[in-house]
């Protein structure tokens, strides 16, 4: 316990003084170089001005020099260069969310002086883009290409606005920051989604539903109707006349294929990748099988609905920055905008299931309610809502109160969630709710 107080103690001005070096100072100089300034002229004027201490004088006149030194080099450099032009290469391919997306930066032949070094990172007016960055030292005649795994937290099309250049010495003491705008991005696709376990709905009904498929002509041989002379007499079940005396023949069933289309609504913010996997999985099963799939998800805003997997995974991805904006408030217009789009695609035809999937940890805040309204409006307009909610990660148990809720954090060590816990009680509420409703709920 003592080792452990001592070192925190000790580590303590470490960080201080490490942070120093960090963060912005005055001018080039760091907040580390402005506090050494600062001490140097106290020393300068007081025990060196007296001629009082000559420990005193040798220490000012050193860091004085060290200051300059760095001051000069690093400005000097920085002049040179400013000139180079950094190139970004992001991936040609779709990277996927929570995994390492590699993105190149090819320097042009440079010359870091001893004691230096450039630091280069990306800038992204996204607030949530990945921190990360490359240092590069020393000299090389030739091109250098340089790699950052950035892991995005989510889908959507990444933009990068900038490339951050810092060149500083290697104590942290002067430091030249300049931008070289370029114009990327990259795109992050949700995860693969396991294999769909939903049944197969068919959410359109229309006249004429059943049609004859005269191509592929299935069916039970041994299908049996009255007689008629045009059956002709090889049809004819001898057996069954022996039996009863009556005429019977045998005839084949023609196979019967709906049609209609899979119509589908994701609710997905940019935390809910779970969500779009669990829907692009079943859209991919039921394109598969050779139904037409509809979908629409939350912030599509103007866009057209998606007619295939690959339009699909295009939309969600697309739609993410303005699912986050709407906070939940566009999930009724864009349900209507949906449906509107599904009835003018052939005449007479009518929405009658619609799945939504959706995140599980969702439906336990204001996201819950909204949902229920939009499924009681769904089934007051004739539409069966069947909800498809992916699984929380972890649900919290309210029932702690008084001390307990209190001390047992301090009790009992254990690991934090990485991600947010929901309620159980809400999420409870809300399948109670459903199936009072008898509206179908998938977890």
């Amino acid at each position: 316990m003592k080792n452990n107080l001592a070192k925190s103690i000790l580590e303590t001005p470490r960080a201080v003084f490490h942070k120093l070096g960090l963060r912005s100072g005055l001018g080039p100089l760091s907040p580390r170089a402005v506090a050494l300034t600062l001490f140097t002229t106290y020393l300068m004027l007081g025990p060196v001005a007296k001629h009082s201490d000559v420990v005193s004088a040798a220490l000012a006149y050193g860091l004085l020099g060290v200051i300059s030194v760095a001051a000069v080099v690093v400005l000097a450099q920085s002049l040179l260069l400013r000139r180079m032009q950094v190139a970004l290469v992001p991936p040609a391919a779709e990277s996927v969310s929570g995994e390492a997306a590699r993105v190149a930066v090819v320097l042009p032949s440079a010359r870091i002086l001893p004691f230096t070094l450039l630091e280069i990172s990306l800038e992204s007016p996204i607030a949530e883009f990945p921190k990360a960055a490359l240092r590069v030292t020393g000299f090389s005649a030739e091109e250098r290409r340089l790699t950052l795994d950035l892991a995005f937290p989510h889908r959507g099309s990444w933009e990068i606005s900038a490339i951050h250049c810092e060149l500083r010495d290697a104590a942290g003491l002067v430091r030249v920051v300049w931008r070289q705008a370029v114009t990327a991005s990259v795109l992050v696709i949700p995860p693969a989604g396991e294999e769909s376990r939903l049944p197969l709905v068919s959410s359109t009904q229309r006249p004429g539903d059943m049609v004859t498929d005269t191509q592929n002509r299935q069916g039970d041989p041994f299908d049996i109707k009255a007689y008629h002379p045009s059956d002709g007499l090889k049809k004819i079940v001898w057996k069954a006349f022996a039996k009863r005396g009556e005429l019977l023949s045998r005839h084949p069933e023609a196979s019967m294929t709906p049609e209609g289309f899979v119509v589908m609504l994701v609710l997905a913010r940019p935390e809910d990748d779970n969500a779009c996997s669990a829907a692009l999985s079943y859209a991919q099963a039921t394109s598969e099988l050779g139904l037409d799939i509809v979908l629409g998800c939350e912030g599509i805003r103007g866009r057209s609905p998606a007619r295939s997997v690959d339009a699909a995974q295009t939309l969600l991805v697309d739609a993410v920055w303005d699912a986050q904006a709407s906070a939940g408030a566009s999930i009724e217009p864009d349900t209507t905008e949906l449906i509107d789009y599904c009835t003018g695609l052939a005449a007479g035809l009518r929405v009658r299931k619609l799945l939504l999937f959706c995140a599980g940890s969702r439906v336990s805040g204001p996201d819950g309610a909204r949902l229920l309204k939009l499924a009681a409006w769904l089934a007051a307009q004739g539409i069966e809502p069947i909800f498809a909610l992916s699984a929380p990660a972890r649900l919290a148990d309210s029932r702690q109160r008084g001390l307990t809720r209190f001390l047992s954090p301090l009790i009992l060590e254990e690991d934090r969630p990485t991600e947010a816990e929901v309620p159980a009680a809400g999420y409870q509420s809300f399948l109670a709710h459903c199936l009072s409703s008898q509206w179908e709920v998938h977890v």
